[in-house]
């Protein structure tokens, strides 16, 4: 019972101190007549907190697509997974932001007693520079006592499929993920010619199609470390790209598991539009991207492309050091 209300008081603090970094934020639209709102993309139409709740608690697989900067879609996650855990369910929370070669020593810094030092060492693992938006959903999962599961490839480890195409990939490893079991035309179309974006508009063609290939098997692998985890249910911390049910994570649980009942809400960031039909983003397929859209104001934040220059490099640079190979395939 001691270890319980301490974990319960360094919680508070925790969520306390992201409070007060999310509040030091500044965004754009809050008053936009959008944000805050609930848009059911089949029914093309609004529905409330309460309805929202009681269908993702009909889920066994819940995603939550993020703008990685955007403090208040931090703050909407921690609500639905508490939620999750409020009805009762102890679901496995698979984030993104955890590289899944540290699952090892995130199995033992949860193995620990004391809340401050399993917090201090999970975060220390968490890959993106914003560690502080992920802490609280930390928190509450060391509190509840769930597992985390370290989700992401990093980015070396797909290299080989970039430039080589998947020949340089075992056969039999990329049946089991159902790699290519789940993916058409229509598909590689949509994700090779949104790829540039972001990259600003400049990857070369052959790159284009190699970090398709990458984000097809990021998503398959990160699917593949929580499929065990599915009866028990999921919540998964995942950029935006990651939830959509035409080209991302769905795909790949519905294909390993029968019976997984997923359910993807992507937050979405206002813009001058206040009509919400006009964010219903373009589909590879013709479904919906999402089953719900939650917006929300959007962050201030430069134009990453403003001061973006392409390299003036030989083609012939070894590949190894190519600079569109340091980051993510994509950045939501």
């Amino acid at each position: 019972m001691r270890i319980f209300v301490r974990t319960k008081i360094f919680l508070t603090i925790v969520l306390a101190t992201f409070a007060g970094l999310a509040h030091g934020q500044n965004m754009l639209y809050t008053d936009h007549p959008l944000a805050g709102k609930i848009w059911d993309m089949r029914s093309n139409s609004f529905m409330d907190e309460a309805t929202l709740i009681a269908r993702i608690n009909l889920s066994n697989v819940l995603l939550l697509g993020e703008v990685h900067d955007n403090s208040e879609h931090h703050e909407l996650q921690q609500k639905l997974l508490q939620a999750r855990i409020d009805s009762g369910a102890k679901p496995a929370l698979m984030m993104e932001q955890l590289d899944a070669a540290s699952q090892p020593i995130l199995d033992q810094a949860l193995a620990g007693i004391k809340a401050d030092e399993v917090l201090n060492n999970v975060t220390a693992l968490i890959k993106f520079s914003d560690w502080q938006f992920y802490s609280p959903l930390v928190a509450i999962a060391v509190n509840n006592r769930l597992h985390i599961i370290a989700a992401n490839v990093p980015n070396q480890y797909l290299q080989p499929v970039i430039w080589k195409g998947y020949e340089a990939y075992d056969h039999d490893e990329l049946m089991r993920l159902k790699v290519e079991e789940v993916w058409d035309e229509k598909r590689q179309k949509y994700l090779v010619d949104n790829m540039g974006g972001a990259h600003c508009g400049q990857l070369r063609d052959e790159l284009r199609a190699g970090l398709s290939r990458s984000q097809r098997l990021r998503d398959a692998l990160m699917a593949d470390s929580a499929v065990s985890s599915i009866a028990g249910g999921v919540v998964g911390i995942v950029g935006s790209s990651h939830a959509r049910r035409d080209i991302g994570l769905p795909l790949y649980f519905a294909a390993r598991d029968p019976l997984a009942r997923v359910f993807s809400i992507g937050f979405v960031e206002v813009t001058d539009n206040t009509d919400p039909k006009s964010y219903n983003a373009d589909s590879a397929t013709g479904e919906v991207p999402f089953d719900v859209m939650w917006f929300t104001p959007r962050m201030d934040r430069e134009n990453p492309c403003a001061n973006f220059v392409k390299p003036k490099e030989p083609r012939q640079k070894k590949r190894d050091s190519d600079p569109y190979l340091t980051g993510k395939p994509d950045n939501q």
